[in-house]
């Protein structure tokens, strides 16, 4: 069985490929488009020029070479053409099926494109909140190579160190949290602030272990956790959300879910006894083991491509 994963949000492809590889799977990953945050693919089709014809029909050969060599086209997150519409290549004409992964802003608030609808073989989200724009999809919870990600215990003497890590400072509700952290600075808290952005994968993973608490997604608009948290968690770091508790109520979820009105009496409780970092910290790491190891999601994909195939 040989797979080719398409794009690579939040490393989630990544995670996959080489998990699936570990369980004997052939298994590659092809890119786009990458902001240099990660290096960690086997085909980089994003420093092909596509402002031109030119361009966009070297992608598309690129593509169409690796494509008819698959057996399954793991196809993830934001589509290489407008509404899918390159799906009447892969599956309509080549008919190679297609796993559709959906990872948030391109599906979100938006009417399903109808060429995915009628080519694809199955769904993923990578968030439960994407069920409602995917209804007939199947939450698989974001993967992370547990093995890469060694836990340790927060260093809690000193001040207390919190870190924010946005890629995106309106979704996050960066804001709050810069607000929040603000008036607990000036009513006397000894607190390292960092607020980490356009960082590679392997230096963020160190800014995590050099910190004590996580802030995360702040927005209860969303309501949800992402892999910037679940790494947090494995490495036994304590992470602060505004989870929607509906989307999660079958998981008993270590994340400190709170609305952003409550950030900074939160950050005083915790300030104020540190331990409950250590304590919190370890059961977020146990957690990740338990559910996102990809190791174990892999191998429930494994079982779906046979599906298909069958």
């Amino acid at each position: 069985m040989k797979i080719l994963h398409l794009n690579n949000p939040a490393q989630v492809a990544t995670n996959l490929v080489k998990a699936q590889k570990e369980l004997g799977v052939d298994a590659t990953l092809a890119v786009t488009s990458t902001k240099g945050w990660h290096t960690n693919f086997d085909h980089n089709l994003s420093k092909v020029d596509t402002s031109s014809i030119k361009g966009k029909i070297d992608v598309g050969k690129k593509l169409y070479d690796l494509i008819k060599e698959c057996d399954i086209l793991h196809y993830h997150g934001q589509a290489v053409s407008h509404g899918y519409r390159d799906l009447v290549m892969w599956s309509g004409i080549m008919g190679k099926p297609v796993v559709l992964h959906h990872h948030g802003s391109e599906i979100r608030n938006k009417d399903y494109p109808k060429f995915a609808n009628e080519l694809v073989k199955y769904r993923y989200v990578s968030t439960p909140d994407l069920l409602e724009f995917v209804p007939d999809a199947e939450w698989l919870p974001n993967p992370v190579d547990v093995q890469d990600l060694k836990y340790s215990e927060p260093d809690i003497s000193g001040p207390l160190k919190i870190l924010h890590a946005p890629t995106d400072r309106q979704v996050k509700n960066t804001e709050a949290v810069e607000i929040a952290i603000s008036g607990l600075k000036s009513e006397g808290l000894d607190i390292k602030f960092t607020i980490a952005e356009d960082k590679k994968h392997s230096e963020l993973i160190d800014i995590i272990s050099e910190n004590d608490l996580v802030i995360d997604w702040l927005n209860p608009d969303y309501g949800i956790y992402g892999v910037f948290s679940i790494e947090s968690m494995a490495l036994g770091r304590t992470v602060i959300c505004s989870l929607n508790d509906s989307l999660y109520d079958k998981y008993d979820v270590p994340i400190i879910s709170i609305p952003p009105t409550d950030l900074a009496d939160k950050i005083k409780e915790l300030y104020n006894n540190r331990s409950l970092l250590v304590v919190q910290g370890k059961s977020s790491h146990d957690f990740v083991q338990s559910h996102h190891n990809s190791i174990e999601s892999a191998k429930k994909v494994i079982e779906r491509y046979k599906a298909v195939l069958s």
